[in-house]
């Protein structure tokens, strides 16, 4: 009895920091981060297919760390954890992401 007690105080519990967490995040256009990308199409797709699932500085924090291909390969996994994607808009996302927050050559 006391542990049904104790998993159900620990569902509360993230349930309710999942719903802080989502009052907590920035609509796209309203974010700081947001506003340093350059306009386009690849940051239109990038804050209406990432920013569904998690907020823009999960991207962003990653500035000069992949490349080109190895942001495609990120784009691919979300693709396949259920990101909404149109046909060719990987292709301009990792463009976008290559350029912008790309690993620059040395």
């Amino acid at each position: 009895m006391q542990r049904k007690a104790v998993l159900w105080s620990l569902l509360a519990f993230l349930s309710a920091a999942a719903a802080a967490g989502a009052q907590a995040q920035k609509p796209p256009d309203e974010d700081p981060k947001a506003r340093e990308l350059p306009d386009g199409d690849g940051k239109k797709i990038l804050t209406a297919a990432c920013v569904a699932c998690h907020g823009l500085e999960e991207v962003t924090k990653f500035k000069g760390f992949y490349t080109r291909s190895e942001w495609r390969d990120i784009i691919d996994t979300m693709v396949k954890y259920g990101a909404e994607l149109k046909e060719g808009e990987a292709d301009i996302l990792a463009d976008y992401l290559g350029r912008y927050l790309g690993k620059q050559a040395q």
